[in-house]
């Protein structure tokens, strides 16, 4: 995952996230799921599943907090197989799975314990002015809707997906760590 573009300062003093040109500013990578939809690692036609992590909203849903270093933002994640078809959501634009990744100790709900996340080693990146190199941040507070839009028919493939993956998940139950760079460019 990355978040490509700017910061600029809102109507009242807070920090708002401009994209480039054209885009959200949020790029990912279509990631295997491991085993695929049968939950096995063998070349079985049809089995193979792509996950896809999109931004849930527009980019303005994107919300830095530089005191902090914290980062809030809502996604959804795209299964793409045959089966599932090519509209399989986790999560949507209304019922996001909404993360708020931060640096620091995290407080989640039972039955997750806290974790934390660091900051990264301040190094000189040209064109950057500034970067942090290995920052590390940490979210285990959020819950995860079930699968909508998944295959034909009435609903039967979202079940289906929902009970592989143990979805809904209440918050408390789910973890994300994310190892990340962050270049800083002050333009005049």
């Amino acid at each position: 995952m990355q978040i490509r573009g700017a910061v600029a300062e809102g109507e009242r003093g807070e920090a708002v996230f401009v994209p480039p040109a054209g885009t959200n500013g949020f790029f990912t990578t279509p990631v295997p799921v491991p085993g695929g939809l049968l939950g096995i690692d063998f070349p079985i036609p049809g089995n193979s599943v792509l996950a896809i992590t999109e931004l849930a909203g527009p980019a303005s849903a994107i919300k830095f907090d530089f005191s902090d270093l914290s980062i809030s933002i809502p996604v959804k994640v795209r299964l793409v197989n045959v089966l599932l078809g090519m509209d399989c959501h986790i999560g949507t634009n209304s019922s996001p799975v909404n993360l708020h990744l931060i640096v620091g100790a995290t407080s989640p709900p039972p039955p997750n314990r806290p974790i934390s996340g660091r900051v990264g080693t301040i190094v000189e990146a040209p064109p950057a002015d500034i970067a942090l190199r290995g920052n590390v941040n940490v979210e285990n507070s959020f819950a995860v809707p079930g699968a909508s839009r998944c295959g034909l028919g009435l609903g039967l493939i979202n079940t289906l997906v929902n009970l592989k993956l143990g979805l809904p998940s209440a918050a408390g139950n789910n973890s994300i760590e994310v190892t990340n760079d962050v270049a800083i460019r002050n333009r005049p």
